[in-house]
């Protein structure tokens, strides 16, 4: 089963990457790439890839990690520092939710940095380090 032009462009807009797609629908990457050509789809432009975004992972209805960076940050696994966040990342075990988009690094550090002190003072955000 492949995914429908709407919900290929659902999926893009909510910054999936090929990968993540792919899983959902089991099929490769590079299908993912062929029908987003087929349906004459700019995964740039749906992604919004030049804005940056402020996000969420979420485990078990709790906030784990709010970040901040371009798009695909959000979804990556590789870069992080936490070994059990890495895991249920990799896993699929987390949810992933995007808060906010910005022009500006320094709104969007701002927003993060907001969050996090919010989330760390209800005992969430707990893969975020402790900020000073």
């Amino acid at each position: 089963m492949v995914p429908s032009k709407k919900e290929l462009v659902n999926h893009l807009e909510e910054k999936m990457t090929n990968q993540d797609i792919g899983k959902i629908y089991n099929i490769s990457f590079q299908k993912v790439i062929q029908l987003t050509k087929k349906y004459e789809l700019n995964q740039n432009q749906l992604r919004k890839v030049n804005k940056l975004i402020v996000y969420m992972h979420m485990f078990n209805g709790k906030v784990v990690y709010i970040g901040s960076g371009l798009w695909y940050r959000c979804r990556r696994y590789t870069n992080r520092r936490n070994i059990e966040h890495k895991q249920l990342m990799k896993d699929g075990k987390i949810e992933y939710k995007i808060i906010a988009e910005f022009e500006d690094e320094e709104a969007a550090r701002s927003l993060e940095q907001k969050l996090i002190k919010k989330y760390k003072s209800k005992g969430e955000a707990t893969f975020n380090k402790q900020l000073k």
